[in-house]
């Protein structure tokens, strides 16, 4: 059966992603979705969204107990790098 659901732009944008990195389809994603939530109501009510998308720019956005600087990105950046090369 079909039907038609009008979906904000941000959470249409989330459950794209979502849709993609589960690689599913994103009719059998809202369906998934649904399921769990009329399965444990007070569970979901609950629950706090993992992150939010930009409505500008479609990336996922994360918070942090604290500000990130650029200082943290470096040393990641740098960790990164040295796994790479114990890797090869």
């Amino acid at each position: 059966m079909r039907t038609t659901i009008d979906i904000p732009e941000r959470e249409h944008a989330l459950y794209t992603s979502l849709a993609h990195t589960q690689r599913t389809s994103f009719s059998k994603l809202l369906l998934d979705l649904a399921r769990r939530g009329l399965e444990s109501p007070n569970r979901v009510a609950d629950t706090v969204s993992a992150y939010q998308v930009d409505p500008q720019t479609g990336l996922g956005v994360f918070r942090s107990g604290r500000p990130v600087l650029l200082d943290d990105v470096k040393a990641l950046e740098d960790d990164d790098d040295s796994s790479a090369r114990e890797a090869s």
